[in-house]
């Protein structure tokens, strides 16, 4: 079987961020994650491992004290509970695929 969501289908994620969720199973959740020029997530914390992939625009990740670039199409595996935080640093809007280990 195959199951298909697009995101005009998808909902909104329960928290104040323009997100929505594209799947979610006992093992993985995937949040499609949309940032505006200049828009900033704070450092936070999470108790499951997270994986965010750039598909656009332009993004810094920050863990605790270190800061690092995204590249278009990257991949950056943050371990549960660390610290981490999103910025925009494009002229345009950035979108992220962040996918849950859970």
């Amino acid at each position: 079987m195959i199951s298909k969501i697009s995101l005009a289908e998808a909902p909104r994620a329960p928290f104040d961020l323009e997100a929505y969720i594209m799947h979610t199973s006992s093992t993985l959740e995937v949040i499609h994650l949309i940032l505006q020029p200049g828009q900033v997530i704070p450092q936070h914390s999470n108790p499951v491992d997270v994986i965010a992939c750039l598909v656009e625009g332009e993004v810094i990740l920050c863990t605790g004290d270190y800061k690092s670039i995204l590249a278009l199409y990257e991949v950056a595996e943050v371990n549960k509970n660390t610290d981490r935080g999103f910025t925009n640093n494009g002229a345009s809007i950035a979108r992220l695929l962040i996918m849950k280990k859970l």
